[in-house]
C-alpha cells in the first residue's frame, strides 16, 4: 500500500505537467477542421464532386490532436473548480473527438473511387459542417472558462447597447448578498462605512491583482472576485475562498502569502502583495466581507476612469496602513529589518513565515513546502516562536516526536495541523505551546475525543474544526454541554451530533 502512494505521488506531477499541455493541443484540431471546411467549402462552389485529398490527411490529423487535447484537458482540469462550463467543455470536446475520427475514416473512403465518392462527398460536408461548429462551440466554451461569458462577443454586444449577463445571483439580498451582513442594518453608518473601505481600499487592489483573470466578466477556475456569492463561498475542495469574520482560513489570504515559487502562490504573476495590502484585505474579511452582491463592485469604481482599469496599487496604500487594535500585541515592539529578513530565509527549509500586517510585531506562518518538510525543518521556528501569532502545520510531514521540540508561542491566536499524521499526544503538546489559541483546526487527523481535555484549558478558544477525525458525537456533546461559548464545526463527518455543518476547512 505504501508503495502504491509513493508511486501515486510521483506520477501526479507527471499527468500534472501533461494536463498543462491542453492550451498548446486545442489549436491544432481547431485549425485543421476549419482548413479542411474552407477547402471543401471553395471544392463546392466549384461544383467539384468528390472530397478533396488534403481533407481526410487534415481531418484524420486533427481528430488525433483531438484526441491529444481531450487527454490533457481531463488531467489540466483537476486544477478547476467543478462547473457547468467544465462539463460541457469535456464532454462536447470528447464527443468532437469521436466524431472528427468517424468522419476522417468517411472522408477516406470518399477519395477512393469517383463512383462512391461523389455519394459519399455529400454527407462529409454535411457532417464536416456539424463539425466545424461542434469543435467551435468547444471552444467558445474553454474561452468563457478562462476569460469570461461571451468573451468574443462582449464588444459585439457592448456596441449593440446589451452587456451580457455576469451573474444571476446579484438580486439576492440577505445574510448572503453582503448588503445586510449579519449584526449590521442596511443602510446602516456602520454598513455604509464597511461598504465604503471595500470601495476605496479593497477594491482597487482586487482590480489591479485579479481582475484580469477573475473579474469584470472573466472567472479563470469559476471563480469571479467580483461576484461575493463567487467570492464568499467555498471551493470544489470544501476550502473557503474568502469566510467572512476568519482571514485566518481564507484561502485568498493565504495563497497570497505563499512565495513567488509555489504553484498555488496568487497572483499568479508580477511582485508578491505587500505587507500593506494583505492588510487591507484581512481588515476587510475580519469585518465581514462586504461587498456590493454582483458586478456593481466594478461599477463602483467607474466615476473615476474606465471600467477594468488597472488601478495603480498606491490608491489604496496612500491612504497607510489601516488602523486595528492590537490586542494582546499592545506594546510590542515591531519586527525589526533583521528579524524580517531572518524569517524570510526559512523559505529554503520549506516554511513561510511574514509580518502579519505593516509594522506588526507578529508573523504568520506556514508550511507551503508541504509533505517536504519535517521534524528536521520545526527547529529553524524556536528563535521566532515567541512572536509567532497564525502557525499553520497543514499537510506537513511533523510527527508528536516532532511538536516535542516546539517551544512556548504565547501569541499564537490561528493553529491548524490539518492533513498531518498528528495523534492526541502531538496534538496535546502543541496545543499546551499555545494555550492563547482561539482557533484550532483538526482536519484529517488522528484526534479523537481526548483531545478535548487540553481544548478545555484554552481560555480563548472560540472555534474548533473536527472533520474527519476519530472524534466522537458524545465527546463532541459533552464539550458543547461544558464550554457552550466554543463552535465545534462537525459537518456530515460526525454523524448524530447537532451544530454548525459544512465542509472541511483548509486547502
Amino acid at each position: 500500500m505504501h508503495s502504491a502512494i509513493v508511486i501515486a505521488d510521483a506520477i501526479s506531477p507527471v499527468l500534472e505537467s501533461f494536463g498543462r499541455l491542453h492550451p498548446l493541443m486545442v489549436h491544432l484540431p481547431l485549425g485543421l477542421v476549419f482548413a479542411a471546411f474552407a477547402v471543401e467549402v471553395t471544392r463546392l462552389i466549384q461544383r467539384r464532386p468528390t472530397v478533396s485529398a488534403f481533407t481526410p490527411i487534415a481531418l484524420g490529423l486533427a481528430a488525433l490532436g483531438a484526441v491529444a487535447a481531450s487527454g490533457t484537458g481531463w488531467f489540466f482540469a483537476e486544477s478547476e473548480a467543478s462547473s457547468d462550463l467544465l462539463f460541457w467543455h469535456r464532454w462536447l470536446g470528447i464527443a468532437a473527438s469521436i466524431v472528427l475520427i468517424a468522419l476522417a475514416w468517411l472522408a477516406a473512403r470518399a477519395t477512393r473511387s469517383s463512383g462512391e465518392g461523389a455519394q459519399i462527398t455529400p454527407i462529409v460536408r454535411s457532417v464536416l459542417l456539424a463539425s466545424v461548429l461542434l469543435v467551435g462551440w468547444v471552444g467558445h466554451l474553454g474561452g468563457d472558462m478562462v476569460w469570461g461569458e461571451n468573451y468574443v462577443l462582449q464588444p459585439i454586444l457592448k456596441a449593440l447597447g446589451g452587456a451580457p449577463a455576469k451573474d444571476d445571483t446579484g438580486a439576492k439580498q440577505g445574510a448572503g448578498s453582503g448588503t445586510a451582513s449579519a449584526g449590521t442594518t442596511p443602510g446602516s453608518d456602520t454598513e455604509l462605512d464597511k461598504l465604503a473601505y471595500y470601495t476605496s481600499n479593497v477594491l482597487p487592489i482586487l482590480q489591479d491583482r485579479c481582475y484580469e483573470c477573475h473579474g469584470n466578466g472573466k472567472h479563470k477556475g469559476s471563480l469571479s472576485m467580483d461576484v461575493r456569492s463567487s467570492l464568499v463561498s467555498r471551493d470544489s475542495r470544501g476550502s473557503w475562498i474568502v469566510q467572512a469574520g476568519d482571514p485566518a482560513h481564507s484561502l485568498m489570504i493565504e495563497r497570497c502569502m505563499l512565495p513567488a515559487e509555489d504553484d498555488d502562490a496568487m497572483p499568479p504573476k508580477g511582485d508578491r502583495l505587500k505587507a500593506s495590502q494583505l492588510e487591507v484585505l484581512r481588515t476587510w474579511i475580519a469585518a465581514g466581507a462586504v461587498m456590493p452582491a454582483g458586478s456593481a463592485a466594478g461599477e463602483a469604481s467607474e466615476a473615476g476612469g474606465v471600467r477594468g482599469a488597472p488601478v495603480p496599487a498606491s490608491t489604496a496604500e496612500s491612504r497607510g496602513p489601516v488602523k486595528v487594535g492590537k490586542g494582546r500585541t499592545a506594546g510590542l515592539p515591531a519586527l525589526s529589518d533583521s528579524q524580517v529578513a531572518e524569517a524570510a530565509a526559512l523559505r529554503g527549509k520549506g516554511i513561510n513565515a511574514v509580518p502579519l500586517s505593516v509594522g506588526a510585531s507578529t508573523f504568520a506562518v506556514s508550511i507551503p513546502g508541504g509533505k517536504g518538510v519535517g521534524d528536521v525543518a520545526l527547529a529553524a521556528l524556536i528563535p521566532i516562536a515567541p512572536q509567532i501569532e497564525e502557525l499553520s502545520f497543514a499537510r506537513a510531514s511533523v510527527s508528536d516526536a516532532g511538536m516535542m521540540q516546539m517551544p512556548a508561542m504565547p501569541l499564537v491566536r490561528s493553529v491548524r495541523v490539518d492533513n498531518t499524521a498528528l495523534t492526541d499526544v502531538g496534538i496535546t503538546v502543541l496545543l499546551s505551546r499555545t494555550l492563547e489559541a482561539e482557533t484550532v483546526n483538526l482536519v484529517s487527523t488522528s484526534a479523537t475525543d481526548g483531545v478535548f481535555t487540553v481544548l478545555a484549558k484554552l481560555p480563548r478558544l472560540q472555534r474548533v474544526y473536527v472533520f474527519n477525525t476519530q472524534i466522537t458525537a458524545q465527546g463532541i456533546d459533552r464539550f458543547r454541554a461544558a464550554h457552550p461559548g466554543v463552535e465545534i464545526v462537525v459537518g456530515a463527518a460526525v454523524p448524530g451530533t447537532s451544530g454548525t455543518a459544512g465542509p472541511p476547512v483548509g486547502p
